[in-house]
């Protein structure tokens, strides 16, 4: 399995298998884009260009773009933005930055500078697994543009790669293989990206129809109930009949709207994972018993 498109790997040497990110073999996977973003994220020198040393950093234009994105959204970021926030001419910026691309992928890295937590003196997986969940959000919530922020690939910036190295350690003290922990920590990463997205959406919708969430929800169950035919959708309108849609779940978190959930969803899928690991010791002692017939 490797771990990024390029350098680093786990457990051996790769194979040209499917195994990798995205299901990709080696031969597939692109090579020149990915290096150079890799040199990018990881703040290589910048290629030398004519004329007097200039004063702007990257930094420093990552740094404002991320203050515009954070207070007015992703959309409000671009080039000229940035340069104008800067107190320089757009053109001052690509000496730097070559394209909003290169920008967005620094951005994204550079929200992610806070440190996970480190491994758990008590070895418990689960705990470590959740901790490690409730810290990607808590970074989506300092940071809501970062969740739409388009991905052209596993992360390759040393905040990004902090954090699948901090996920992969805890989903892997299971006793899941590099594969399958790679799935877990996949499927975790999405979830959490893809509901917080649902959140923000949510929200945005209620505020601009001029309701609060609840105000919202209670809306469209009402109105479902007025054109649902029970022989059509017997199973839609028996979960609104248990107030599913309106009435706070057992564990809800208020402050957490549509995620108020998550630790039931999280619990969910260690679950599985503690059972399929089981399951594989299982069938290991079974197989080494030589009393078995």
């Amino acid at each position: 399995m490797g771990v990024n498109q390029d350098g680093g790997h786990s457990g051996g040497p790769h194979t040209g298998g499917t195994d990798d990110w995205w299901g990709m073999t080696s031969e597939e996977r692109p090579t020149t884009g990915s290096t150079r973003e890799i040199d990018l994220l990881w703040g290589l020198p910048e290629a030398p260009r004519r004329g007097p040393k200039p004063r702007l950093s990257r930094t420093a234009i990552v740094d404002a773009a991320v203050e515009v994105a954070d207070a007015e959204g992703l959309d409000a970021v671009s080039m000229q933005r940035v340069a104008r926030e800067l107190g320089y001419t757009t053109m001052s910026l690509y000496r730097h930055v070559d394209s909003k691309e290169d920008l967005l992928l620094l951005m994204l890295d550079a929200a992610m500078t806070e440190r996970p937590a480190g491994p758990r003196d008590d070895g418990d997986w689960r705990a470590g697994v959740e901790e490690w969940c409730h810290g990607a959000l808590a970074q989506y919530r300092r940071h809501p543009w970062a969740a739409y922020v388009p991905q052209s690939g596993p992360p390759s910036g040393p905040g990004g790669l902090r954090w699948m190295e901090a996920g992969l350690r805890e989903v892997s003290a299971s006793g899941l293989n590099a594969p399958e922990s790679l799935q877990i920590l996949l499927l975790l990463t999405y979830s959490l990206r893809d509901l917080f997205r649902m959140e923000q959406d949510l929200t945005r919708a209620a505020r601009t129809r001029g309701v609060t969430m609840e105000e919202n929800e209670n809306g469209w169950v009402q109105g479902l109930r007025r054109v649902m035919d029970p022989e059509e959708f017997p199973t839609i309108l028996w979960t609104l009949d248990q107030g599913t849609f309106t009435e706070d779940p057992p564990g809800y978190s208020e402050d957490q709207g549509p995620l108020g959930g998550l630790d039931f969803a999280i619990q969910r899928i260690l679950d599985g994972v503690e059972a399929h690991v089981g399951s594989g010791r299982k069938d290991a002692t079974e197989d080494r018993d030589p009393g078995r017939s």
